[in-house]
């Protein structure tokens, strides 16, 4: 996944980070899009979203962030490295 997302980064080298944080904002987004028309909250609109909408907005979510840590740190091991450590403290404090 890194170094897809460090591929990604790469394309979009000169995007500011600020942008990139707003792009995950916008993905956080339809997320909740998706999961309102997968369960049919908007009356207006009926079910008109799948599953498989939902998990491929929250697979985006995760491709987004992954770049935009990428795009904060300036170096796809370094994100890749912080997310490992922060992934190790959420999973110890859960206690699983």
């Amino acid at each position: 996944m890194w170094d897809q997302a460090g591929q990604l980064y790469a394309y979009h080298g000169d995007v500011p980070a600020e942008v990139r944080l707003l792009k995950l904002t916008e993905e956080v987004g339809e997320v909740a899009e998706a999961f309102i028309g997968m369960h049919g909250l908007n009356r207006r609109k009926g079910v008109c979203r799948t599953r498989d909408d939902l998990l491929a907005e929250l697979a985006d979510v995760i491709i987004t962030a992954a770049v935009a840590m990428s795009g904060v740190t300036g170096d796809v091991d370094e994100a890749r490295s912080h997310l490992e450590r922060r992934l190790a403290s959420v999973t110890e404090r859960a206690g699983p």
